[in-house]
């Protein structure tokens, strides 16, 4: 069954076999981006080594903190993968905005033999990847926020491998060949867009399957398949919108390491703001005069 519950000592604990779901987007990440990351990895730019290790780090975390947390020997592991989770994730988003940044100085360039398909959908992919920037804070802060809570803290958790699901998913239905989707040269660039918003499309399925299965308890997926869902709709509507084309080309005009700062302070405040607010309340203090027992 998918993301089955389990139960201990009158505890529901949850989705049981959803360590299961994020190795399967583990071996869709090697393979999406075997062609263009891994098997010419030597030959990257920084920007695509900070995010695609720091990327596939956080997946390999989370499957860890899923895995663990249906093991009680292993619960000193959950945690201290949890609190590395609050270093790692300043870099996840720094790694994010690297990839903005290689992908606004490809348009600036302005090179349509060089980057035809930067050229071509540059706002699109500046528009989903700042929703995608947007939903790993949302995520990873209500997590820390209802980290005492098991289901919000699990569901919300898992959902951030679900936002790195289409990249190396659309590229991956490239890979194998599926005749929609498949791009052989550059007649072919059209089928881009169409595979990102198809994979988007499972993403969003596989969220509104996991909350119609659950019930309310898995509203975190409804959250991430919002998410979803907007990225969805922005790649699909805003390649040729000229006023974020605009945008693209000022951001292209920012230093390579400012952006990439930028983002590893976004990520830094979410680690810290959403600790804080996950803390355990003061106990209230005695008022001055009061009986004590």
């Amino acid at each position: 069954m998918l993301l089955l519950r389990k139960r201990e000592k009158g505890v529901s604990m949850p989705y049981r076999h959803a360590h299961w779901w994020v190795l399967l987007c583990i071996a869709v990440i090697l393979g999406g981006f075997w062609p263009s990351y891994w098997s010419v990895i030597g030959t990257s730019r920084w920007q695509f080594h900070l995010h695609g290790v720091i990327a596939s780090v956080w997946v390999l975390m989370v499957f860890t903190q899923s895995w663990t947390a249906h093991r009680k020997t292993q619960l000193p592991l959950h945690r201290a993968t949890g609190q590395a989770s609050l270093f790692l994730f300043p870099f996840l988003i720094g790694g994010l905005f690297g990839i903005i940044d290689v992908t606004a100085k490809n348009f600036v360039v302005g090179d349509a033999a060089e980057n035809p398909v930067t050229m071509m959908h540059g706002p699109a992919f500046l528009t989903g990847m700042l929703v995608a920037a947007a939903a790993y804070v949302t995520l990873y802060y209500r997590a820390l926020k209802e980290r005492r809570k098991v289901w919000p803290h699990a569901g919300y958790l898992l959902g951030t491998p679900i936002i790195l699901f289409e990249s190396p998913f659309s590229r991956l239905v490239d890979i194998l060949g599926v005749p929609a989707f498949a791009v052989r040269g550059p007649e072919d660039f059209g089928k881009i867009m169409p595979s990102i918003v198809w994979s988007d499309a499972v993403a969003l399925a596989f969220c509104l399957i996991v909350y119609a299965r659950v019930g309310p308890r898995a509203r975190p997926f409804l959250v991430t398949g919002a998410f979803v869902g907007l990225q969805m709709a922005v790649m699909a509507t805003t390649s040729d919108v000229a006023w974020i084309a605009d945008v693209l080309r000022v951001v292209g005009g920012i230093p390579s390491v400012g952006m990439v700062a930028l983002g590893v302070a976004i990520g830094a405040a979410t680690s810290w703001l959403g600790w804080q607010a996950g803390k355990r309340p003061a106990p209230a203090m005695p008022q001055a005069g009061s009986a004590v027992a």
